[in-house]
């Protein structure tokens, strides 16, 4: 089933939406669509069945069916990502969104090799990591689709987090070896129910400090780990989530 992003939410079903020119053009050009097939829209936060009235290239109109069930999990989970090297972000933006994270944090840290950089180069890349985000979202028949924070540094990044708390801060730390990533949920789930919000904290390919450890428990944060084996910086995030998941019976 071919999905289509539109940019402002549908209130009800029966009503008609004018595709964007780039989903026109896509819907016309490449998947060479006819009027009549059955579609989905995703539009940040639910997903409709529709049908296609008209196909445009530049601007092709659907009309709203029915609300589907929403593929989204009732936790919303935030991936605070140490800057990785090279395009490795754009990775961990597709594959999470892919499984199901809410939104993402990069974060230059001590240990980082990447840095931020300036003259609005920033800007470019989060434009790109977002567009990623969209289409992976519609490859995989998300509602949602993640929001890639601009890239900040650390102690801007624990600002935000004083004025968003979360239910659940989990660190994957190197250096903690008792505490599983799945029972650490597990235990909160038992005392307080399940999770609302989730942060998932994840070093750079350095790893996390130890001063960075002490100022994220300050903060309400639990030390976990993914298990005996060394995972890369990329991988390390993507495989959090699916043991998240697992842990609140999402997979």
């Amino acid at each position: 089933m071919h999905r289509f992003y539109v940019d402002q939410p549908i209130q009800r079903p029966s009503v008609t939406v004018t595709l964007s020119k780039e989903e026109s053009a896509h819907a016309a050009r490449v998947l060479r669509l006819r009027p009549g097939e059955e579609v989905r829209l995703l539009d940040g936060q639910n997903l409709w069945a529709a049908v296609l009235d008209t196909v445009d290239e530049k601007a092709s109109t659907v009309r709203v069916q029915s609300l589907c069930d929403s593929p989204e999990a009732p936790c919303q989970a935030v991936l605070f990502q140490g800057l990785p090297k090279a395009d490795k972000l754009e990775l961990i933006v597709q594959k999470g969104t892919e499984l199901g994270m809410h939104s993402l944090w990069p974060v230059e840290m001590e240990r980082s090799v990447a840095r931020m950089d300036k003259a609005g180069r920033d800007e470019k890349k989060r434009d790109r990591l977002q567009r990623i985000a969209l289409e992976a979202a519609k490859q995989s028949g998300r509602a949602h689709v993640p929001d890639v924070a601009a890239a900040m540094s650390f102690d801007k990044a624990l600002q935000a987090m004083e004025r968003q708390p979360f239910d659940l801060v989990l660190v994957a730390w190197e250096e903690e070896h008792s505490l599983p990533l799945s029972q650490a949920v597990r235990n909160y789930a038992v005392q307080n129910g399940q999770p609302q919000q989730v942060m998932i904290v994840i070093g750079p390919e350095g790893g996390i400090s130890q001063g960075e450890w002490q100022r994220l428990r300050q903060l309400g944060a639990v030390s976990v780990t993914l298990g005996r084996r060394i995972l890369r910086t990329e991988t390390a995030g993507l495989c959090a989530l699916s043991v998240l998941w697992t842990a609140l019976g999402e997979m």
